[in-house]
């Protein structure tokens, strides 16, 4: 016995146990047909269409993005309370114009030193 092998068929005969009748494929279609009890087409009667069918895509496609819309507005509004309170807790800074800031810092009296500490202290 050869090894590899597991069956014992013999190669050279073509065994085919099934067998398909003289001029079977050529008539199955007319067959089938001829075959089928005869009645009507369900598709060939008509569909009244309501004014509901005509507005129910539009109102799914509505609801649809009105979903989303609050969805993504509730994910800011929980992100934006958190800024909030953190912007609550920062000092509020008015912005003033570089000539304000020049003539407020001549007449104020402040040596460089004091300036420059107050500046990186403040951040």
């Amino acid at each position: 016995m050869e090894k590899g092998r597991i069956y014992k068929i013999d190669e050279r005969e073509a065994r085919r146990p099934f067998t398909v009748p003289e001029g079977y494929f050529e008539n199955l279609t007319q067959n089938i047909m001829a075959s089928l009890p005869e009645q009507e087409s369900i598709y060939s009667t008509t569909i009244k269409v309501t004014p509901w069918m005509r507005i129910r895509p539009y109102l799914y496609a509505a609801a649809a993005f009105a979903g989303i819309f609050f969805c993504i507005k509730a994910a800011v509004g929980i992100n934006s309370r958190n800024n909030a309170s953190e912007v609550a807790q920062t000092e509020e800074t008015t912005i003033y114009s570089d000539e304000y800031i020049d003539s407020f810092l001549e007449t104020a009296m402040i040596d460089d030193y004091t300036l420059y500490y107050t500046l990186v202290d403040a951040n």
